[in-house]
């Protein structure tokens, strides 16, 4: 009886202000002075009834949405919202408190106080919300218990448009999770709240004919509800949409009218009680005109054809995590385990427009050549109309037998409903001869139309690849050679490079290529000592087309290798017994001379702790693999190599007392070798700092 009591009463006040037009509001807007002081004793009374605070606030944040306060002062009404642990407030109707003025300040009364009814009962009865309101005496209202469930309805928006099912059962649950019922199970056990993150435009659910409508309620106001009513045609139920945005109800719908499903009918908002934007969506067997200036009824059982889940019926996560089940629907859309995820919930509309955009191409003309030369630009131009308005067109293009959508999105038209811009065909494909485009359009509603005006164009060869220009190769005394190259994007991007070299004489091979990052614009090769090689290089754009060989296979830059080299003065290194002595702080150099030889040092550490070693790449490409032994040159303990050719090495160790390594250098591949191919050698021991965590 509790819980029933809380949920009956505590939405005794909710609707005070939506009175006629002829009648005195009998609540004012409490002046922030006065929230604030409501604010602070509500969380007073929190915070010093912890034992039995309701779980709502230890699962959500409680939030003053607004509140009203009599002509006298004396009587004051909050309104509190929710944010969940996600920070999202939760998009519903508000759960009402009375406060009391006494000689201290105020005294919060909840539903289970003792003052409660008396309290109450001096409010105007102006003051009761329409959704506990009796129905008018002579309204007698059909068993809803027996009724088969209305089908032919649709999610009251946009085809393959996604909006957030914020809560259908939790209308009137009492189970404190939810921290208070909006609304009674008798009128909207089937009830749908639906949300976004921007007001969005609403389609009828179902044909129907206007009943009456009001949009002249400004956006956010709490004492004024914006609403539309449809009467079905088919089955004689009444559509009801709450909540409406200002003037966003098409002027046309006027009673009477007839509107079809998937019609646009105006915009959700957050005008009545409400705590965020939605749209609350209900069907009805009957209906009533409250004081409060807008319709009611009692909900009744209704399926959407398009929810893939429950038979029609959505549910959120949290209510089939939470509540009980009703109507056998025990499934949601996202993660049981993390019920108030944001991500879950979305439900996708397969309501068609009733008026869907139109266009066309107004140029090119069918069969006209286009992008003649290397000009990958296609000036376009097309109309676009709609019921309500277009908000985008965009070219589409046939390739593999599909539509793709290239180029930009044009929101603003040239001039009344034509619209002109430019593609760049380069940027999707290698196109060339016969080509096929439309136009798509996208209307306010979130409708697409397409494919428009479709035709066939010729284009003539305006898609050529990227291209590259190969550099003569930098030379060293190294069998490692740089080469580096130039590259031009022709519009569709540089996607890569292509490098292929032949021993000379010879033929080029293609298990002699490699293929390059789009990024780079140089690169280390490394032959055999005396070998002469030949190297060309093409580029490839971003949709795989490759540039075309120089002509006649020739090369673009030739080089020989050096046959020997001059060892550095501190051969020979070749052994751990004839291994050079570097200790911490110290550098040593040295060179790649032979193939494959491999230079010996002995490490030398005067403590425990960790080290550094690292060779730098000087010149001719050099570039080491670190081979770290014990003092007997036979045990290895760590290794480390360049990552390539021409870059450094670097290698960490730990110490567990002073003592001496045995350091092996040798070429990263077995053929890199040179007078030139020099490295730098270094060790240094490692000081690690760590910086303070700072919380914020």
């Amino acid at each position: 009886m509790r819980l029933h009591r809380f949920l009956s009463l505590s939405l005794l006040v909710v609707f005070f202000l939506l009175l006629s037009a002829q009648q005195v509001p009998p609540l004012l807007t409490a002046p922030p002075s006065i929230q604030a002081e409501l604010w602070s004793a509500f969380n007073e009374q929190l915070q010093n009834d912890i034992s039995n605070r309701p779980l709502t606030f230890a699962l959500f944040t409680p939030e003053l949405d607004t509140a009203f306060i009599t002509a006298d002062g004396k009587i004051a009404i909050l309104w509190l919202a929710l944010r969940d642990d996600y920070g999202q407030r939760v998009a519903t109707e508000p759960a009402s408190l009375l406060a009391r003025r006494t000689g201290t300040g105020w005294q919060i009364l909840k539903p289970d106080d003792p003052e409660w009814d008396r309290v109450l009962a001096s409010l105007p009865r102006q003051a009761l919300p329409l959704e506990i309101q009796s129905q008018p005496p002579d309204l007698k209202l059909e068993a809803t218990d027996l009724q088969a469930a209305l089908t032919g309805y649709y999610l009251p928006y946009a085809a393959n448009t996604a909006r957030r099912l914020e809560g259908s059962i939790s209308h009137f649950q009492s189970i404190p999770e939810l921290g208070y019922p909006s609304c009674s199970i008798e009128y909207c056990r089937y009830a749908y709240d639906f949300t976004d993150r921007q007001p969005f435009p609403l389609l009828a659910s179902k044909k129907g004919t206007v009943i009456g409508s009001r949009d002249t309620c400004p956006n956010g106001s709490p004492t004024c509800t914006n609403y539309i009513v449809l009467r079905n045609s088919a089955d004689g139920a009444y559509q009801i949409y709450l909540h409406l945005a200002h003037g966003s109800i098409p002027n046309k719908l006027t009673p009477g009218t007839i509107v079809q499903r998937g019609q646009y009918i105006g915009d959700s908002d957050d005008t009545g009680y409400s705590t965020s934007q939605h749209v609350h969506f209900m069907v009805t067997r009957s209906i009533w005109m409250g004081s409060n200036g807008y319709y009611w009824g009692r909900s009744v059982d209704f399926r959407f054809a398009d929810v893939p889940i429950n038979n029609g019926i959505p549910r959120t996560c949290y209510e089939v995590t939470r509540f009980p089940i009703y109507d056998g629907a025990s499934e949601c859309l996202g993660n049981k385990l993390d019920p108030r995820n944001p991500a879950n919930d979305w439900y996708v509309s397969g309501n068609a427009g009733a008026a869907p955009p139109t266009g066309n191409i107004l140029a090119p003309a069918a069969d006209e050549t286009i992008l003649k030369g290397i000009n990958p630009v296609l000036q376009l131009s097309a109309t676009a109309t709609d019921d309500v308005r277009v908000v985008a067109v965009r070219l589409l293009v046939k390739l593999d037998e599909e539509w793709v959508e290239a180029g930009p999105f044009v929101r603003q038209p040239f001039q009344g409903d034509t619209y002109l811009w430019d593609v760049d065909l380069c940027s999707l494909a290698p196109l060339n001869g016969q080509v096929e485009i439309a136009l798509r359009v996208w209307d306010y509603e979130g409708n697409i139309g397409s494919p428009f005006g479709a035709r066939t164009v010729q284009v003539d060869h305006a898609c050529p690849p990227a291209t590259s220009q190969l550099h003569a190769a930098q030379t060293f005394d190294s069998t490692a050679v740089l080469l580096s190259w130039e590259a031009v994007d022709n519009g569709a991007g540089i996607g890569g490079f292509e490098l292929q070299w032949r021993k000379e004489p010879g033929a080029w091979e293609e298990s002699n290529m490699v293929t390059i990052p789009a990024q780079r614009r140089s690169v280390w090769f490394v032959g055999e000592a005396g070998g002469a090689y030949a190297f060309r290089l093409r580029a490839l754009d971003r949709n795989g087309q490759r540039e075309a060989w120089p002509a006649e296979d020739a090369p673009e830059t030739v080089s020989v290798l050096p046959e020997s080299c001059q060892s550095d003065p501190f051969e020979p290194d070749d052994t751990p017994d004839q291994a050079r002595l570097l200790r911490v702080t110290e550098t040593a150099t040295g060179n790649l001379c032979g193939a494959g030889n491999p230079d010996w040092y002995r490490i030398e550490v005067n403590q425990a702790g960790k080290y550094l070693l690292g060779a730098l790449s000087q010149s001719g490409g050099a570039a080491v693999r670190l081979r770290l032994f014990a003092e007997d040159g036979v045990t290895e303990l760590s290794a480390a190599e360049a990552s390539a050719v021409g870059e450094h090495t670097f290698l960490r160790f730990q110490s567990t007392a002073a003592g001496l390594y045995s350091l092996k250098v040798e070429p990263l591949v077995p053929e890199l070798m040179g007078s030139q191919a020099n490295y730098r050698l270094f060790l240094w021991q490692v000081q690690e700092t760590y910086l303070p965590l700072i919380l914020r």
